[in-house]
């Protein structure tokens, strides 16, 4: 194969789209001068939920020179941006940048990762009962009633414990007979409900543990799956029968 045309062919490899690359897109850019601010307004779509994204601006003159904003504000920089219509403020008067001619404005996602919550955050549950769902789930519901019902039904436990020990010091202190009876038969009641609470309370702490542990796995799953989703489509350049083939992949 001729040098120039395998150049050619890395220049086209080398131009594939990165497997971590976002699928949000920006769009409609546009600028204007407003007092001492340049506004950029564009569009972001298609970002990811807790997707975090580098945005980066810069201008392109018409001799091809890059002008990057020193002083700026707005929609730029690295957090999560969320879709629809943004804007920008670059602060000329501070930057008192050369600006002649017409200038191009290109608003450029640089990087990308899904702020997903894992598994580590069983760990919290372990502290805590409902503590570790805070952070995997949306819907916070489930982790109110964990932590609600678990630490509930073992403060109840604990004072049916207490209960069962003053009914028993009671009994141990009575002499007749009708009353040991009757305090034995309340400090066995009591105790019984310790530990049917106490026992159910830790069983539903254990079971939270053990759902953010999945539910923080499948969050990054998930995560993972926004960025791999047929990640090595496109052109591919592959040793074969002794030389360099250029081939196409795409997965259906």
């Amino acid at each position: 194969m001729k040098p120039s045309i395998l150049l050619l062919l890395f220049i086209i490899l080398l131009s594939q789209p990165s497997v971590a690359q976002t699928k949000a897109k920006v769009t409609d850019v546009d600028f204007h001068l407003e007092d001492r601010y340049l506004v950029v307004n564009y569009n972001l779509a298609g970002s990811a939920p807790k997707e975090e994204m580098t945005i980066e601006l810069r201008f392109i003159t018409e001799s091809n020179e890059t002008i990057i904003p020193k002083t700026i504000s707005g929609d730029v920089g690295t957090k999560v941006f969320g879709d629809g219509t943004k804007a920008m403020l670059w602060d000329i008067v501070v930057d008192q940048p050369v600006l002649s001619g017409n200038l191009k404005a290109t608003v450029t996602i640089t990087s990308s990762k899904i702020l997903y919550s894992g598994s580590s955050n069983a760990f919290l549950s372990v502290l805590f009962p409902g503590w570790g769902g805070y952070h995997v789930d949306n819907n916070k519901t489930y982790s109110v009633l964990t932590t609600i019902s678990s630490l509930g039904l073992i403060a109840y436990g604990m004072t049916q414990k207490s209960q069962a020990n003053k009914y028993y010091a009671e009994y141990k202190a009575s002499t007749n007979p009708a009353e040991m009876d009757a305090l034995y038969s309340k400090a066995n009641s009591a105790q019984n409900k310790y530990y049917i609470t106490t026992r159910t309370g830790a069983g539903i702490w254990a079971l939270n543990v053990i759902y953010v542990a999945f539910k923080g796995a499948k969050n990054k799953k998930v995560a993972n799956s926004y960025y791999s989703a047929n990640p090595y489509d496109g052109l591919r350049l592959n040793y074969a029968n002794n030389g360099l083939q250029l081939g196409y992949h795409l997965t259906f």
